[in-house]
């Protein structure tokens, strides 16, 4: 009896051992694991011409002579403060943030000048709408006016561009923003949850509950699509509800940057991210919300090509000044009075 309760209590010990170094790793944002979509999807590394994306970004720099904070780390947050008219708020990641190119050439200070208004920017390299939100929450915890002036938004426009769908389907983005898509309104369950490595296990399991599914077709592409395709709508549902909580008189409208994907990627993945973009979804959003869902090719009458993408970037996606040059005046025209 004592070497089997000596037995159990060393296992006990392990595994408390293992679960709390397993909590601080997670905790700490030291153990990331996005989500496995094979077979369904093949997520090749990433190459052009030889070049892994690091050694390639700094290839970049090299062509353009620019500091690598001008890619992607200038101060970008305000524009146009002075304006009287109500201001716009700006959800999304590089592309609305402008990178590679200079601050009178982004989306943001163009925006600004036509419609002479102030521009509040919560979209950051590498980020989605949910992460712009949380600096926008950042923002108006700083100071009592800020919480004015996002309460006074008229518009807050979120620019989404094809990899947005596979950051929302990270398990780490799960991890970050569990209670938010999967509410729980038991508290004692609730504190389970709240356990970092609980609740990093339950988002790889919602991911493959929700996402990849159960049932013996879940290997095809066409039931992964439609899976994924209603879990970004909820995204957006969970978006507009949080939005209203900051500004709830603004209009919200979604900018589907559409362009031709870059044929670094795996012809799967292009297919992938190519359908969720034209999906039905954003006919859905736009007809059954008051969300406003705008394809940039509407407006323009054409994909982006090369003429419209930075020259020296690690793939043939982002926008450069041209671009936005284009789209803006177009945009602003029709959606913002």
């Amino acid at each position: 009896m004592k070497k089997f309760l000596l037995i159990l209590f060393c296992n006990i010990a392990v595994l408390f051992i293992v679960i709390s170094i397993c909590n601080v790793l997670i905790y700490k944002n030291l153990l990331y694991v996005s989500i496995n979509l094979k077979p369904q999807i093949k997520f090749e590394e990433i190459k052009i011409d030889g070049y892994e994306t690091e050694d390639f970004t700094a290839e970049r720099i090299k062509i353009t002579n620019e500091a690598i904070n001008q890619f992607c780390g200038e101060e970008r947050q305000v524009f146009g403060e002075n304006y009287k008219k109500r201001p716009i708020v700006i959800l999304g990641c590089s592309y609305a943030y402008g990178h590679g190119i200079k601050n009178k050439e982004t989306f943001l200070y163009k925006l600004s000048q036509i419609t002479k208004r102030p521009i509040i920017n919560f979209a950051l390299c590498g980020d989605n709408a949910i992460e712009s939100l949380k600096h926008l929450k950042n923002y108006i915890n700083n100071d009592k006016k800020n919480k004015e002036t996002i309460k006074n938004a008229e518009y807050v426009i979120y620019v989404y561009m094809h990899d947005h769908i596979n950051r929302y389907l990270s398990t780490n983005f799960i991890y970050e923003n569990y209670f938010l898509i999967f509410p729980v309104k038991n508290i004692f369950l609730k504190k389970i949850i709240e356990i970092p490595t609980v609740r990093f296990l339950l988002s790889s399991y919602q991911i493959h509950k929700n996402i990849i599914g159960k049932d013996k077709n879940s290997n095809s592409y066409n039931n992964f699509l439609y899976n994924s395709e209603q879990y970004l709508k909820k995204i957006m549902l969970i978006m507009q509800n949080e939005i209203k909580t900051y500004s709830p008189n603004a209009k919200i409208i979604i900018i589907l940057y559409d362009q031709k994907i870059a044929q670094l990627y795996d012809n799967l993945k292009i297919k992938y991210d190519t359908d969720i973009q034209n999906s039905k979804i954003w006919d859905e959003l736009n007809n059954e919300t008051d969300m406003t869902i705008v394809h940039s090719k509407d407006l323009t009458g054409f994909l982006f090509d090369k003429n419209y993408k930075l020259k020296a970037d690690i793939a043939d996606w982002h926008p450069n000044g041209k671009a936005w040059e284009v789209l803006t005046p177009k945009f602003a025209e029709k959606y913002i009075k």
